[in-house]
């Protein structure tokens, strides 16, 4: 564990602290609010130390490293999503933050939207900026963002959890959708978990994750921040954290520290890449088979009560 200044935090929604500790990893407690189920770091860093861990050290560019070489089979998540998200907007313009390699925003242009996002880690950044050659600003959101340009879509992926305030982060959001504009997004819900399959889980990501919500949290969220809910898709994670936990490793082990060099050379067209590696076609096969674990398998078997992963239509109010 890093040397932090601890703040200790209550329940962003109830305004309340909880006696309830329901993870300790790396020196950090997760407590769970009693009346809406929240799971928070009580035992928080400040703004000023988690936007460190995004940038400018050995783990944030080990775990960039990674996301970019698995960027070809990360685009099997994108189209799934976006098979999704045609169903109730077909085209238009569509911000993603914290898209990390791009691979959503790349298939997502291919599909006819016009595509900005934003990254806060300069590996992928540039790699966004440079390799696929799609605009990104290395800044959170703000009023100045893409000369305040509003979008009809603004879409992250199990990037709600890393918050600081995500009140304050929907509201956002919301004033940079156009009117009738889609906010969509992937998150878990811990909240709900019955505790006995948190011991599925080989780690927590203590301090990147300093949320972990409920149906009911998003709901409420929703209602502060001008969304209405429009859908939810389910997918039981149980399946592939029993292979995960039975594996004890993470996807990053299978890193393709050559393919890397090859996807930041700028000469090369994506067709044309040779990265037929024993390491990156095991890495491959490996995520592919978790894509079909968790949203063909994971999308049938149950869930109540269990982890899942959440993808979230919500609309603007009109």
């Amino acid at each position: 564990m890093w040397n932090h200044t601890m703040a200790e935090a209550e329940c962003i929604f109830c305004n309340k602290k909880s006696s309830q500790i329901v993870i300790e990893e790396e020196g950090y407690q997760c407590r769970k609010c009693p009346s809406c189920d929240l799971i928070y770091i009580s035992n928080r860093p400040s703004l000023e130390e988690i936007e460190k861990l995004y940038n400018n050290n050995v783990r944030a560019n080990r775990s960039a490293d990674a996301s970019i070489s698995g960027f070809f089979t990360r685009r099997l998540h994108a189209r799934h999503h976006l098979r999704i998200i045609k169903k109730f907007i077909k085209n238009g313009s569509l911000l993603e933050i914290g898209p990390a390699e791009g691979a959503f925003l790349y298939e997502a242009r291919k599909e006819g939207f016009e595509v900005e996002g934003i990254e806060l880690n300069t590996i992928q950044a540039n790699f966004i900026k440079n390799r696929l050659g799609i605009s990104c600003e290395e800044s959170p959101l703000n009023a100045f963002s893409f000369d305040g340009k509003k979008f009809d879509i603004i879409y992250h992926r199990d990037v709600i959890s890393h918050f600081y305030d995500p009140i304050a982060e929907f509201q956002k959001m919301n004033d940079r959708l156009k009117d009738n504009g889609f906010l969509i997004f992937e998150t878990g819900n811990l909240g709900n978990v019955e505790l006995k399959y948190f011991k599925l889980f080989t780690n927590f990501q203590l301090p990147d994750h300093l949320f972990f919500f409920s149906d009911k949290n998003l709901k409420e969220l929703f209602r502060r921040t001008g969304f209405e809910f429009v859908k939810v898709y389910r997918y039981s994670k149980v399946p592939l954290l029993w292979i995960m936990r039975g594996l004890k490793t993470k996807t990053d082990q299978f890193t393709v520290r050559e393919g890397k060099k090859h996807l930041l050379d700028p000469n090369l067209s994506f067709e044309k890449i040779n990265m037929f590696t024993f390491q990156y076609l095991l890495r491959n096969a490996f995520n592919y088979f978790s894509y079909l674990i968790l949203y063909k398998i994971g999308y049938v078997i149950p869930k109540k009560g269990r982890p899942q992963s959440l993808f979230v239509i919500a609309q603007k109010k009109k």
